[in-house]
């Protein structure tokens, strides 16, 4: 009996060393079309993007909308899907954000246990994050914090010890500094 090893490779990275992906931030601007989205989400399937978060909003006009993307990858890989994307009827615009020249914020809202007695140091925790309590039960405090992704993560660090029940986030939404 034979083994088949099936590889799967993508174009343009066969070329690519292992251990070359870094975080990256797509913003596509398209036509707000029926089916534009889909054509997007279904190019970004068949390149084997390793898409982190996929963001969807209302673009600056009312026939426009904006995709935020942040994925993991090769710089071979990233350009592929950019030069990819720029190909699509439905694509405006492309832009690569480097992080040193972006605002990037994503918001979380995290329910964590608290009783009476530790309620106190939840939201003294949150308020060390820059969250703030949206919402109190007698079991419960929900914190709504906005940030970068690292500094939630430290959040929920901290909050570990109360017992979290729910952690809900939006992912990265992100535009260029300056003009």
């Amino acid at each position: 009996m034979t083994k088949h090893v099936l590889s799967v490779e993508r174009a343009g990275h066969s070329d690519a060393p292992a251990g070359t992906e870094h975080l990256y931030t797509l913003l596509i601007q398209i036509i707000d079309r029926p089916g534009a989205v889909d054509r997007i989400v279904g190019l970004l399937r068949r390149r084997r993007a390793n898409v982190q978060t996929l963001i969807l909003e209302r673009g600056s006009n009312a026939d426009t909308a904006r995709v935020t993307m942040t994925g993991v990858d090769s710089e071979v890989g990233v350009h592929h899907v950019i030069e990819q994307l720029r190909k699509n009827a439905d694509v405006q615009d492309v832009l690569s954000l480097e992080t040193q020249h972006a605002v990037m914020r994503e918001l979380a809202l995290i329910k964590v246990n608290a009783d009476a007695k530790s309620v106190g140091d939840v939201i003294e925790c949150g308020l060390a994050f820059g969250a703030r309590a949206v919402d109190m039960t007698p079991e419960t405090v929900t914190l709504e914090v906005v940030g970068s992704a690292e500094s939630i993560e430290k959040l929920t660090e901290q909050l570990q010890e109360f017992g979290i029940r729910e952690i809900a986030r939006s992912g990265c939404v992100a535009m260029t500094r300056g003009a």
